[in-house]
């Protein structure tokens, strides 16, 4: 029982460490984007359970939890942005991504923050990320039309494409929870 006991306290410390390492690149990324920002403050989100079932059944794609690491972000010219850090599967292993939006729900930036498979990683590339700037939640994401593939990382494109659209859904509920 007692080493049962230390395996889950370490297991434990070793998932805080890391997701404090993950949190902490999020806000590095946001930081680089907004080098002049007045305020950013973190929270979790939680994400409502009907909410959660729609947007889940209009992507095609469930979240990695019910709750995401949520930052608002004041710039310099008091303009309000929304960062939203979630995870979704690569081909074994999880893709952790950053979103900026803006007050309208318009996608201001997305960048990979941890990226954990051996291929595929081109995803990552702010080039091919650039493209889903100003997408919101009606933007089309289908791969082959708006979004371009990436040979060798189809996987990978498809998940970063869903992600990004469901956080463009979700978006608008954080913005509207945040305005009442």
């Amino acid at each position: 029982m007692r080493i049962f006991n230390y395996y889950f306290i370490l297991t434990l410390m070793i998932s805080f460490l890391i997701s404090s390492e993950i949190t902490n690149r999020a806000e590095a990324k946001i930081k680089k984007n907004f080098p002049n920002l007045i305020s950013l403050d973190w929270s979790m989100y939680k994400i409502e359970k009907e909410s959660q079932k729609s947007i889940q059944n209009t992507v095609k794609q469930k979240f990695f939890r019910e709750e995401v690491n949520m930052w608002l972000i004041i710039d310099s010219d008091s303009s309000k942005y929304f960062a939203i850090l979630d995870n979704v599967k690569g081909k074994s292993l999880p893709i952790t991504f950053l979103t900026i939006y803006n007050q309208n729900g318009n996608l201001h930036t997305a960048s990979v923050v941890k990226y954990r498979e051996a291929y595929g990683g081109e995803v990552g590339n702010t080039s091919w990320l650039n493209q889903f700037t100003a997408f919101n939640d009606s933007s089309n994401y289908k791969v082959g039309d708006e979004i371009n593939a990436i040979s060798g990382a189809t996987i990978s494109v498809h998940s970063i494409s869903k992600g990004i659209r469901k956080l463009s859904i979700l978006v608008h509920e954080i913005i509207k929870d945040y305005n009442d």
